[in-house]
């Protein structure tokens, strides 16, 4: 069995990344949090599919996201699952720095490539990429829309200019803009839905009663995937990290139909 790992090409500059790409924005999320039991303060990346409810678009700890002590944590959790409609156990079925939908896209260009990558640790892809992922390989990702927010109006092949500030994300405040910003044809966030298993010469760690953090006793120096670590999945995490993985058949189907702005770097698989 082969895997790749999924990515973005290799761009001439920061800059041209970041005119091609653009941001992912996620204003609504849960903080960080003070844990009193394991004495860490801590908050993750991961994207939720829920939507936040609309009761809580405005609520401090949602928008501002610093951290807040365990017993706070909790209780916003709960009453977060309540207002979903969810049965769950706190730090569990949420955990600190969950992203909630609706996200919003600001790109400085017009948008063309099937994948796109203003985001570390989901994908983001058209509409046709999106109907072959979930036809395909329904259990493994979850795909939600994309809300345009600053859409540029220039060709993303164009060179990308230079702001006057020097730093590759203010492009998009110094470049025209769509008025009436569209995304055609739409585009997707897509969601990972599984891990691989963690490597077998990697100690689990310990997992803090509280807040749920599990402390690998070490970390990962390469990316290597061992077949024993696969959990039948074809698009998936390594493990602990945000590396998105496939198989072959993920990676043929996506090269059969041309898919652009995305390579796939194939990783070593020790025996």
């Amino acid at each position: 069995m082969k895997f790749w790992r999924i990515k973005h090409p290799d761009y001439h500059s920061d800059y041209r990344n970041s005119y091609i790409n653009g941001e992912l924005e996620h204003p609504f999320g849960l903080p960080g949090v003070n844990c009193d039991i394991c004495g860490n303060t801590w908050g993750g990346s991961r994207m939720l599919s829920f939507t936040c409810p609309d009761t809580f678009r405005h609520h401090k700890n949602i928008i501002k996201r610093w951290p807040i002590s365990r017993s706070q944590h909790e209780k916003l959790q709960r009453e977060l699952m309540t207002a979903l409609s969810i049965k769950g156990e706190p730090f569990l079925t949420f955990r600190p720095g969950d992203s909630f939908q609706p996200c919003f896209l600001n790109v400085p260009s017009r948008p063309v490539g099937d994948f796109l990558w203003p985001t570390l640790s989901s994908l983001v892809v058209s509409e046709r990429i999106k109907n072959i992922l979930m036809s395909n390989w329904p259990d493994d990702i979850i795909a939600c829309p994309i809300t345009p927010r600053k859409i540029g109006r220039r060709d993303a092949k164009l060179s990308p200019p230079r702001p006057s500030t020097g730093e590759p994300e203010d492009i998009i405040n110094e470049v025209p803009l769509e008025e009436s910003p569209r995304l055609s044809p739409a585009y997707f966030e897509i969601l990972i839905q599984k891990r691989s298993a963690c490597p077998a010469d990697m100690a689990p760690g310990k997992i803090c009663s509280g807040c749920k953090l599990t402390n690998p006793d070490r970390s990962p120096m390469n990316i290597v995937l061992t077949p024993d670590m696969w959990n039948g999945n074809g698009i998936f995490y390594l493990w602990d990290t945000y590396h998105i993985f496939v198989t072959d058949d993920v990676r043929k189907v996506l090269m059969s139909v041309q898919a652009s702005n995305v390579v796939f770097e194939q990783v070593r698989t020790p025996q």
